[in-house]
């Protein structure tokens, strides 16, 4: 008796779904279909609703500096920003990965090869710079100037994003734009928050799909964003809920920040 319920409301939090980003994308940038339709060619993980937030954020976050996308695999998130930046007519993707393959899953192979081919088959080649290093590394070796961007989508665990953050931090611009991919992971979100809570990243915060976004309030009131996304952030754990599926954190109390 309880499958029949769970399957009507799995079957209208799709339709919601697919409505408000029915929404979103009617309102996109015209260009951003010429960035789309290359980046679905190129396997990977990144739905539509989620490359136009990269997209639109990246186009719209403007000022002097650079797009870091840290964690790239085979370049279907790099192309939509190169695209961007590109139609944005400043700065260049960075895009940091060591190419070893270490998803986590599957047999460990080495991408570099193919990420360059889908970078330039794209045609976006002249505005992508990979640095194929952890991203420890490579913002160790970093001298390219401010990084007015930062796309934070390496290994999902509190301690990794807290190291991939903090790293490039000295090198953010002001007001920059910063966005999260797999919040609903426990580990990826207590680190979020408590990056939030210690002032390392702010602003008007959006969830769109599975990525949480922090960018200054033009930027965020420019953004072409399904309806409620900047509203279920401002909610906080209700908004997370409301959003996915709640399901039990098992994040370490040292892990947690407290006020």
């Amino acid at each position: 008796m309880r499958r029949y319920p769970e399957a009507v409301l799995s079957a209208a939090r799709r339709t919601v779904r697919r409505r408000r980003e029915t929404v979103a994308f009617r309102r996109a940038d015209e260009r951003f279909s010429r960035a789309l339709e290359p980046a679905l060619s190129i396997q990977g993980f990144t739905r539509p609703i989620e490359l136009s937030l990269l997209y639109h954020l990246a186009l719209l976050g403007g000022g002097q500096g650079h797009v870091v996308e840290i964690g790239s695999y085979l370049g279907r998130s790099t192309v939509v920003l190169a695209r961007a930046v590109a139609d944005a007519g400043t700065g260049r993707v960075v895009a940091v990965d060591p190419h070893k393959g270490a998803l986590g899953w599957g047999e460990p192979r080495e991408t570099d090869r193919e990420f360059l081919a889908n970078i330039e088959a794209s045609g976006v080649d002249e505005h992508v710079e990979l640095m194929q290093a952890t991203s420890v590394e490579a913002a160790q070796q970093w001298g390219g100037g401010p990084v007015r961007m930062l796309f934070v989508d390496g290994w999902h665990s509190y301690d990794a994003v807290m190291e991939d953050v903090l790293a490039w931090a000295p090198f953010l611009t002001p007001e920059p734009v910063v966005v999260f991919d797999d919040y609903p992971d426990p580990g990826v979100r207590a680190a979020i928050q408590r990056l939030n809570a210690d002032g390392v990243v702010g602003g008007a915060q959006m969830i769109v799909g599975k990525m949480i976004a922090f960018a200054p309030q033009p930027v965020a009131s420019a953004m072409p964003l399904p309806p409620g996304a900047s509203m279920l952030a401002r909610m906080g754990d209700l908004g997370y809920a409301l959003t996915f599926r709640w399901k039990k954190d098992h994040v370490p109390e040292e892990m947690k920040h407290s006020d």
